[in-house]
C-alpha cells in the first residue's frame, strides 16, 4: 500500500455515499502533524475564476475542493518559479503563495491560465483521520502526476484513475452509482 503524503491522489471507492467524495479524487498538497489537506480536482462549479476574482482575467472553471471552508479560495500552480510562500506538493507543483504576485504574472502572462487551478474550499482531515478512512477502504491511494492533475478531463478523472490502477479497480471504473443497477 502506497503511505499517503503529500502530492498522492486519494480515489475514492465506486459506492462511497458521501455527496462530498462520491467518485472523487483527491490532491493531497500537505500532510503533518496537524492533519492533511487536498482538492477535489474533479468537481468543476458552473462559476469561472473571474466571477470570484475581478483582480484578475482569467475565464478557466472553479473547482470544489471539498465541503470545508467555502469562505475560502486556494490555487495550485504547475510551475518551475514558485511564488515567493508557495508550498512545494511535487516537482513542478505548489500550492498558494503570494497572491499579489500571483495577480501580477498573471495579468502579465508570466503565468499561463493552463498551469493554475482555483478551488472554493478544501478537503481536511484530523491526525488519524484519513488512516480510519483508509482502513475502512473509503480510498485508494494513487501516486500523482502533473498529467493526472492538470491535463485530464475532470468528468472523466475518476474513471480514468481507476482504470489506471489495473487489475479489479479497472473492472470497477465502469460501475453504476447503485450497484444494484449492474
Amino acid at each position: 500500500m502506497i503511505k499517503t503524503e503529500k502530492g498522492n491522489l486519494l480515489i475514492s471507492e465506486p459506492f462511497i455515499n458521501d455527496p462530498a467524495f462520491g467518485r472523487s479524487v483527491i490532491l493531497l498538497v500537505e500532510k503533518n502533524e496537524l492533519g492533511t489537506v487536498g482538492f477535489v480536482l474533479n468537481y468543476k462549479l458552473q462559476m469561472k475564476v473571474s466571477d470570484v476574482l475581478e483582480s484578475i482575467s482569467l475565464s478557466s472553471s472553479l473547482y470544489q475542493g471539498g465541503p470545508v471552508a467555502h469562505d475560502s479560495l486556494h490555487f495550485i500552480l504547475r510551475t518551475n518559479q514558485p511564488l515567493k510562500g508557495s508550498i512545494n506538493v511535487m516537482p513542478g507543483l505548489y500550492w498558494g503563495g503570494d497572491f499579489k504576485e500571483l495577480i501580477e504574472k498573471v495579468n502579465t502572462h508570466e503565468i499561463l491560465e493552463d498551469n493554475l487551478r482555483f478551488f472554493i474550499g478544501y478537503s481536511g482531515w484530523e491526525p488519524g483521520q484519513l488512516e480510519l478512512e483508509l482502513d475502512e477502504k473509503t480510498w485508494i491511494v494513487a501516486m500523482a502526476d502533473i498529467k493526472t492533475v492538470f491535463e485530464l478531463s475532470a468528468d472523466n478523472l475518476w474513471r480514468l484513475s481507476m482504470k489506471s490502477l489495473g487489475g479489479e479497480y479497472a473492472m470497477m471504473a465502469n460501475s453504476p452509482l447503485d450497484p444494484k443497477l449492474n
